[in-house]
């Protein structure tokens, strides 16, 4: 069964729509190889649109994509829950509003330099953002595509999103924006030289 419900602008930037999470996702990365489609750079990006994200771990499209892709690097980008809302502890899963930027993960599945240069390319273009701590897993793709073969070195951006998992998921066209601008940045700074050991 299937809510016959289209998306609504609300006030400023917000929209809702059923499914938000995660059709967003595919847009922000659509709009990040816009972007870099206008400037392009060193490093050759490849976009992937997986199912079965719910249960990446034992099997999801992502972990057979990047087996297959090798990456040298790979960003997942879904949503998390907005925390701007009455009733939610903040001391446990962050600060996070709509409006206020995309959100990076730290944790065992998102690999410490990449983060690193997630915090530096969203500094260096003015993104605001936030951080979640993810100590066990993140319930995205990362959690599969960072144990692939020898590992792959992944990020995780978020996207906050209000009312997940209902036929009325609010988010800011903002905070898509950013996103993307973040993934291209990110990247627009990848050349030969990138190292990903950790330090």
């Amino acid at each position: 069964m299937v809510l016959d419900a289209g998306m609504i602008r609300l006030a400023g930037d917000r929209i809702v729509s059923r499914a938000v999470d995660n059709r967003i996702g595919a847009y922000v990365v659509l709009e990040a190889l816009r972007l870099l489609s206008v400037e392009p750079p060193q490093a050759a990006a490849f976009a992937v649109a997986t199912v079965q994200e719910e249960i990446a771990y034992s099997g999801g499209g992502a972990r057979s994509s990047a087996f297959a892709l090798e990456p040298d690097v790979a960003l997942v980008v879904d949503v998390t829950f907005s925390t701007d809302v009455p009733d939610i502890e903040k001391k446990e899963l962050g600060d996070h509003r709509v409006g206020g930027g995309p959100v990076l993960t730290r944790g065992s599945a998102n690999h410490p330099v990449v983060f690193d240069r997630l915090v530096e390319a969203a500094e260096s273009e003015k993104i605001p953002f936030t951080f979640q701590a993810a100590p066990r897993s993140t319930r995205t793709d990362a959690d599969g595509i960072h144990l692939v073969r020898f590992g792959v070195p992944t990020g995780l951006v978020s996207v906050p999103n209000r009312y997940m998992h209902s036929p009325n998921e609010l988010v800011s066209l903002g905070d898509l924006e950013r996103a993307a601008r973040l993934l291209a940045a990110f990247v627009r700074r990848l050349d030969g030289e990138a190292d990903f050991r950790p330090r």
